[in-house]
């Protein structure tokens, strides 16, 4: 019993020697530094008014959680190439530097290019805020460009081509079938 007692003993005094030995990695909470909105308008690649109309899944990107957003662009400031754009967002909470968007909501969004994988990222600090609580940023910003899809040459989101000359093809043979089908009974009768 007093030999399983000192080898307990001696088991945590190691382990408790090893923790003060080798501390584990330092942890940071998120810290911004402030900047004010025409300071982002500088620094930043794309800057934009847009809602989130995609969110993609969580995915780890050089060692961080990441989430892929796409946002129907309303209003550009600077850096954008479509109506809708993708925006990566570091995932986690606020104390990581995370940020969450939220489906079917509109922001301010302020992001930069990252030439490692050539995708617009954005984070806590990049100073992006819901659209309600951005009025005075969008004052100080100025008149932005309303963006459409024909700013880019993108065809419009209804019907394509195709689905019309898939329907005047229905509807020319229900016609046709409709001519044969009365022509064959007068032949009849």
């Amino acid at each position: 019993m007093k030999r399983r007692l000192m080898m307990c003993m001696l088991v945590l005094l190691l382990v408790m020697s090893g923790l003060a030995l080798f501390p584990g990695e330092k942890v940071y909470a998120c810290s911004c530094v402030e900047s004010d909105v025409q300071e982002r308008l500088e620094t930043y690649t794309t800057v934009f008014t847009g809602e989130v109309v995609k969110k993609g899944r969580s995915q780890i990107y050089r060692y961080n959680g990441v989430r892929e957003y796409t946002f129907d662009v309303d209003t550009a400031w600077k850096g954008v190439s479509a109506k809708k754009m993708k925006i990566v967002g570091k995932d986690g909470g606020s104390d990581s530097c995370g940020i969450q968007f939220e489906k079917n909501q509109s922001y301010l969004i302020f992001a930069s290019l990252d030439e490692r994988d050539n995708r617009l990222h954005t984070n806590l600090c990049s100073g992006n805020v819901l659209i309600e609580q951005a009025e005075d940023d969008l004052k100080l910003l100025g008149a932005g460009k309303v963006v459409s899809r024909e700013d880019f040459g993108e065809p419009d989101e209804g019907r394509s081509g195709t689905f019309y000359l898939i329907l005047y093809g229905a509807v020319v043979l229900l016609v046709g079938s409709a001519v044969v089908w009365v022509w064959r009974r007068k032949k009849r009768i």
